[in-house]
């Protein structure tokens, strides 16, 4: 089954210098969108960061990147969730958790997202996208488990994301592994 669904995200982040006389104020946000093609997942994002200066002059600059793109085959997936904030009216974050540590090198960097643990991607959401973002989740742990099942962890996948698809071809975990 081809599996194709979109949800949009954003990433807020600040900076402030303050230093001999001067004021250095950076807010950069960044919009994007991610969409599941089959059997790979799409990243693509545009970074928007407003710098004001305070000082011997007063100035306010404006960059926005160009847009970037990234595609991440399913097999370097582990997961995907919805967390839910502590403040009832903030969004929800959507937590996509690798199967392998180098699964979202191709995000991070300069005009990149930054990751506070290499093996979670976790994107803000707007309140009203909170249902959307559970289907969202929803269809790709299903695309995640069609996938395993069918064997399309091919060979060149993560390594990390082959063991698992051998145990859910073979039935689970046995329960006298278990015990």
């Amino acid at each position: 089954m081809r599996h194709v669904a979109a949800l949009a995200f954003f990433l807020k982040r600040s900076e402030d210098i303050i230093a001999a006389g001067q004021i250095k104020s950076t807010a950069e946000t960044i919009h994007g969108l991610l969409r599941l093609d089959g059997e790979r997942l799409v990243l693509q994002w545009r970074a928007v960061r407003e710098t004001d200066y305070v000082g011997r002059e007063i100035r306010s600059d404006k960059e926005i990147d160009p847009l970037r793109e990234v595609e991440l085959p399913l097999s370097a997936i582990a997961s995907a969730a919805v967390r839910a904030s502590w403040w009832p009216w903030s969004g929800a974050r959507l937590v996509l958790t690798a199967a392998d540590l180098r699964a979202f090198e191709q995000v991070v960097g300069k005009g990149g997202l930054r990751l506070d643990h290499p093996a979670e991607l976790v994107l803000r959401l707007r309140l009203r996208d909170r249902i959307a973002a559970q289907e969202f989740a929803a269809e790709l742990q299903l695309a995640l488990a069609e996938l395993a099942l069918e064997g399309g962890i091919s060979d060149d996948a993560l390594p990390a994301a082959r063991p698992a698809a051998d145990r859910l071809r073979a039935g689970g975990p046995d329960v006298r592994e278990r015990a």
